[in-house]
């Protein structure tokens, strides 16, 4: 009986100092992705166009393409038809909010001689 004291000690200490680890979840979801649009919807080689993403909220953008180049950051970047590739490009923007919630919408632009 005298050592039921100093273990029920122990087990009480050991119990409350555990803390569960908290995943981190996203919590609400703090933009609308409104549209993705291009200047035009085909265009010559070697030339550029206005990408447009609309959003309502704070974010951060991400963009990529599956051929050519993007130029700039932000809701506004120029997409440039590279001379080496002919045919449709996919262009994709992903936006991320502080909670970690993210979105993507892609333009298609034709590119041609």
């Amino acid at each position: 009986m005298k050592y039921a004291l100093p273990v029920f000690l122990l087990f009480s200490i050991a119990f409350f100092s555990c803390k569960k680890k908290e995943s981190k979840k996203s919590g609400d979801k703090l933009f609308t992705f409104n549209s993705l649009s291009s200047n035009t919807d085909s265009l010559k080689q070697g030339n550029v166009t206005n990408i447009i993403a609309t959003v309502s909220g704070s974010v951060t953008y991400s963009w990529s393409v599956t051929a050519g180049d993007v130029f700039g950051n932000g809701n506004n970047v120029l997409f440039g038809a590279s001379t080496c590739c002919v045919g449709n490009h996919v262009i994709t923007c992903t936006v991320k909010d502080a909670n970690d919630n993210t979105e993507s919408k892609s333009v298609n632009v034709f590119v041609k001689q």
